[in-house]
């Protein structure tokens, strides 16, 4: 079902993904301007500009580690994979990476090899349902990470990720850690938004959408390798003013344990807001609009705003649920809280609020 854009309630302003402005010495009409034809790389002082149509991947493997694009496509017809210490940067929206074949990722950071301090910014990644993933963080080993670093330490900034036949990024390998992932909207994902089977890492001001219902997609899943990755296990990441929203299953599926959550909330799912399958995890005013949506093909009173399936060791603080009712309908979502009694009564459900619901906020297994 097509997204019913004047329903929906964004806390996110339209200029929040606005294009980072681009220094680094480079004149603005470099970068704006369709660059010369045929296309061929540039060097401008330290960086590489490879012009729309040119090859990122052949600057890359000319040994350029500070790679500039400009306004325009870019035809993606096998993974790049940056080495490395190796920057991609773009003008915002005007940068455009189309897959024009089927391939496994669009950008490919370490295809389970050694890569650290890559950094990819300020750009769209359109996977057009030919691409299983956007970008694929999949690093392990740590030989020759800068200054004898234990960790990958990547960063991913200011993107637009549409329409993958999976995920929009994922983080696997035994390495992938000290990373940090910012502003980075994930549309219309196949499986996962953010498949997150890694530790240690950030998630700042990020949201997903997912366009396929499976019984098991999410917006972000949190938890262990699934099969056939090399994951080692989404445990102790932070995660802060995320938003899964417009979800064909899960908003949040959490099946990992040390996860601090922060200000992030599930809106219009199809199933729970908030999967919580694992213990051991804290939610700190974190938010459930309505689940059990009947936008996404759901009956009312099949799905909760917060479902907790172990909850002895996990806290939720100032959290909120409720159904919105959309167009003056009547109730959709089961249960505001859906938690195990013995969570309740330790007290680790505090201060929570909510409205709108059926058969009551909180339901005590």
């Amino acid at each position: 079902m097509d997204e019913r854009w004047y329903q929906r309630r964004s806390v996110l302003g339209g200029t929040a993904f606005a294009a980072a402005g681009i220094t680094a010495g480079v004149a603005a009409e470099t970068l704006l301007s369709p660059g010369p034809s045929p296309a061929e790389a540039e060097q401008k002082g330290p960086w590489t500009y490879v012009p729309p149509n040119g090859s990122i991947q052949k600057a890359i493997e000319d040994g350029a580690t500070a790679i500039l694009l400009g306004n325009g496509d870019y035809r993606i017809t096998e993974p790049v994979v940056p080495v490395r210490g190796c920057t991609i940067r773009g003008a915002g929206q005007r940068t455009r990476l189309r897959a024009t074949r089927s391939m496994d990722a669009m950008i490919a950071i370490g295809e389970g090899r050694s890569v650290d301090g890559v950094s990819v910014s300020d750009l769209v990644l359109d996977c057009a349902g030919q691409a299983g993933i956007g970008i694929d963080l999949d690093i392990t080993g740590t030989g020759r990470f800068y200054k004898g670093e234990p960790d990958a330490v990547c960063r991913i900034d200011n993107l637009a990720v549409y329409t993958p036949e999976l995920d929009g990024i994922a983080y696997r390998g035994s390495d992938t850690q000290a990373c940090v992932t910012s502003r980075v909207r994930v549309r219309q994902a196949g499986r996962y938004g953010f498949r997150v089977e890694a530790p240690d890492s950030w998630w700042i001001a990020c949201e997903a959408t997912t366009r396929r219902q499976t019984g098991a997609s999410a917006g972000f899943y949190v938890g262990p390798a699934i099969a056939g990755s090399d994951g080692i296990g989404g445990a102790n990441n932070f995660f802060q003013a995320c938003k899964a929203w417009y979800c064909r299953d899960y908003g949040w599926h959490v099946k990992g344990t040390r996860n601090k959550f922060v200000g992030c909330e599930a809106q219009d799912t199809r199933s729970h807001g908030w999967f919580i399958e694992y213990d051991q995890n804290v939610f700190t005013g974190c938010v459930a609009d309505t689940a059990s949506s009947r936008d996404l093909g759901a009956n009312a009173n099949e799905a909760d705003g917060f479902f907790v399936g172990q909850g002895d060791q996990t806290s939720l603080v100032g959290c909120q649920s409720f159904d919105r009712r959309p167009g003056g309908r009547g109730p959709q979502q089961r249960f505001g809280f859906n938690v195990p009694a013995t969570m309740a009564d330790q007290g680790r459900l505090v201060g929570q609020t909510g409205w709108d619901n059926a058969t009551g906020l909180v339901n005590r297994r």
